[in-house]
């Protein structure tokens, strides 16, 4: 599983295409992140755009909130790269 930290990791290409399509699509999309604090969460919003700011590449959503691809869990219940094994059980 991915580490999340202040320093911007980039993303696979193929993976910031998937999100331009989706927004290109201009459809609702489940999408599960972690706060800049660790924390979880979950939206499901449009996507807008995808930007540069200071560094690092935003998801911009119709609600508002802005999200680093780096800290991009799962999108339409796809893992993210990095995050394959983020819900895997190692009971």
């Amino acid at each position: 599983m991915k580490e999340t930290s202040d320093v911007y990791q980039p993303v696979d290409t193929s993976f910031r295409e998937e999100l331009l399509t989706y927004a290109k699509k201009r459809k609702y999309v489940s999408i599960q992140y972690l706060t800049d604090i660790r924390e979880y969460m979950s939206a499901r919003a449009i996507i807008k755009e995808i930007r540069a700011d200071e560094g690092a590449e935003l998801l911009l959503l119709n609600t508002g909130e802005e999200i680093r691809l780096d800290r991009i869990i799962r999108v339409e219940g796809k893992p993210a790269p990095g995050f394959e094994d983020y819900f895997a059980c190692a009971c």
